[in-house]
């Protein structure tokens, strides 16, 4: 999953800011530019990983729409962080986020984060 998300995010023109992924969903905080393009990115994402997932479990992984929002405010950014980053905590997964595996950067370090949000 991982580095489908990597292959693809470069080459639809994505930096992933972060990422977690959970039990039942995905989370993406994606930073692009003008010749980015996101319906793509998603549709290609799914599409590998979904056919990879089906051959290995035998199962659907994921749903047919995705929800995303435009962040216009660096405000807006910081609290979307920190909700990805509690996303495990609350559901009980870890108490501390920075030990959850499933949860990191292209771009960053995990100390980054920890160190920016104090």
């Amino acid at each position: 999953m991982l580095s489908t998300l990597s292959n693809t995010s470069q080459k639809y023109r994505f930096l992933v800011v972060i990422y977690c992924f959970m039990p039942n969903h995905l989370h993406l905080l994606l930073e692009g530019d003008e010749h980015s393009d996101l319906k793509e990115f998603v549709r290609i994402y799914k599409q590998i990983t979904a056919f990879d997932y089906k051959k290995t479990k035998g199962t659907k992984l994921w749903q047919r729409s995705y929800f995303d929002r435009v962040l216009r405010k660096e405000e807006d950014t910081i609290t979307l962080i920190k909700y990805i980053l509690e996303n495990p905590i609350r559901w009980g997964l870890t108490t501390d986020w920075i030990s959850y595996p499933y949860l990191g950067s292209l771009e960053y370090l995990k100390d980054d984060f920890r160190k920016s949000l104090l």
